[in-house]
């Protein structure tokens, strides 16, 4: 982590590389100054601040120079907090890079969707492209050609309508993801964890994931823990001094880069050891059907060893980018919702009186259920407002000057839509209170904010809904969820504390998941028929 290569060897290196970006800076101003929008005054400082984005030595002077006002810890906290002091379009500079945070609903649909034509380009995140190597990854490629060849790959599996025909996989793996938390349900976060491979291996590389320690559940747990320990682009060091990233490893003070290269290598295993099982199976003629072997296909009929390498790392990088981000933020969401539960046993067993007068328990829902099911349909959205999985989304890169309410935003400015603040606009955000959707029909659904905005909106968005969906609903329907206890009887009430990173998983926590009814091995009786 940053925080931890701090030496008096970076300290001397930091304070030269800021001057020069200062001298830099200072040499190109125009002599007219633009009008910016608002946002906080910046110090004039040299210090040392652990707790902040410059947990090294940086230099910052009163001319846009923000970086040691932005924490490393939950900086979507305090964007929120300007909302009040600077409005709902919040500016900053970082070195030579401008940073937007947009902190309202209305300023991420005027600039990131109704102006998409411009603001749907990536920056070039030193930390996650250069260093850990995912240029190939759908969501980090650039605006253009490639970027719009990316997005049909993954249309054609994953648009509105196809995502109907994937229905057997998830309800398959549903039954497998029930008998797993009777078999063992002292083990609920494995279970979960598998439910979601399973069903995003199974479409996207054509594997079946059978149990809880199969490999490439394994890869992907290993994988998104290590990014979401990297920390969010908000924080990041390297991305505003780039030439940080010539630094040597072995140098003392290089602790990101070796955190870096650990991440990549587990990374990389994710994307290519799934990929080239679908290759082999492609070239001996047994590969189940699935988006990756389609694409293969598609991309080169004569067979796969005629791939260009390039359309190889394009199909590689859809293909891994939809399992990785599928993995992690569906399981987000679902353990979100079990420690939710735990916590709030009234809106729990107010769910499952709903789930008994509409389903019974003869059965498992079915997404035919889910009209019926509006007190579940609440859950879930205060869930997802509780705990944004992402919350200041991934980030846009401005591609042409902009003018916005009378201010100027400059090319290259990097901007990040701030979803926690977005559904933090409400009474009492901090209270897990699903009612408040029957109370106020007026507020934001959390499902139209939380897979991102315009041209660089989450795909894959329909797929994980329904997963999410079907496996609350199943698990309301089939299981009791309450609070662990100690060796003494002791109820165990655990705390809602949040792992800080890219995505903002639950610290783990006790819990108890028990069968409701003797009849559920009937209900979850599981099929090794193929459900296409």
């Amino acid at each position: 982590m940053l925080s931890d290569i701090v030496s008096p060897l970076p300290t001397q290196f930091l304070i030269v590389v800021s001057l020069a970006y200062v001298a830099y800076h200072y040499s190109g101003l125009s002599p007219h100054q633009r009008r910016f929008p608002p946002g906080p005054k910046p110090a004039f400082i040299i210090g040392f601040n652990r707790s902040s984005i410059s947990s090294q030595i940086l230099l910052t002077n009163k001319l846009y120079r923000n970086a040691l006002q932005i924490p490393s810890i939950s900086p979507q906290e305090t964007f929120a907090k300007w909302l009040h002091e600077y409005g709902d379009v919040v500016y900053l500079k970082l070195f030579q890079q401008s940073l937007v945070v947009l902190n309202s609903l209305d300023a991420a649909q005027n600039l990131l969707h109704q102006r998409s034509s411009i603001y749907s380009d990536r920056p070039n995140f030193v930390l996650f492209n250069d260093l850990m190597g995912w240029q190939n990854a759908s969501t980090h490629v650039r605006y253009g050609p490639r970027f719009r060849r990316h997005r049909r790959f993954i249309h054609q599996t994953f648009n509105q309508r196809a995502v109907e025909t994937l229905r057997g996989v998830q309800e398959k793996e549903i039954c497998h993801l029930i008998q797993g938390l009777m078999d063992e349900p002292e083990q609920v976060t494995q279970h979960l964890r598998r439910f979601v491979a399973a069903t995003i291996m199974k479409v996207t590389y054509g594997i079946d994931v059978k149990t809880k320690d199969d490999l490439v559940v394994q890869l992907a747990h290993r994988a998104g823990s290590l990014t979401v320990r990297s920390g969010t682009p908000a924080a990041m060091l390297v991305d505003y001094i780039p030439v940080m990233k010539y630094i040597p490893t072995w140098a003392p003070f290089a602790g990101f880069k070796r955190n870096a290269r650990i991440v990549k290598e587990a990374v990389d295993s994710m994307f290519n050891i799934p990929y080239e099982m679908v290759k082999s199976q492609m070239a001996s003629g047994t590969v189940f059907p699935c988006m990756t072997s389609r694409l293969m296909k598609a991309c080169s009929p004569a067979g796969v060893h005629c791939l260009s390498s390039d359309v190889e790392e394009d199909i590689k990088g859809v293909a891994g980018t939809m399992y990785a981000a599928a993995e992690d933020t569906t399981l987000c969401i679902l353990t979100t919702f079990i420690l939710a539960m735990v916590l709030h046993p009234q809106v729990f067993k107010k769910a499952q009186n709903e789930m008994d007068n509409v389903i019974g328990m003869d059965r498992l829902p079915s997404f035919e259920d889910r009209s019926s099911l509006p007190y579940l349909e609440c859950v879930l959205k205060e869930v997802c407002r509780w705990n944004v999985p992402v919350p200041l989304g991934l980030p846009h890169r401005l591609m042409d000057d902009d003018m916005y309410k009378d201010y100027h935003i400059p090319k290259g400015t990097t901007v990040m839509a701030n979803i926690h603040c977005m559904l933090q606009n409400c009474s009492q955000p901090q209270v897990f209170h699903p009612e408040r959707y029957i109370e106020d029909p007026n507020l934001i659904d959390p499902g139209d904010v939380i897979y991102g905005f315009g041209r660089r909106r989450c795909p894959g968005r329909h797929f994980g809904d329904r997963s999410v969906w079907l496996a609350a609903a199943s698990i309301i329907c089939t299981m009791v969820i309450s609070k662990a206890k100690d060796d003494a009887g002791k109820e165990l009430t655990p705390k809602a504390t949040f792992i800080d990173g890219f995505v903002h998983h639950p610290a783990e926590f006790p819990c108890s998941v028990r069968p409701r009814s003797e009849k559920l091995s009937m209900m979850t009786a599981c099929t090794d028929m193929d459900p296409y």
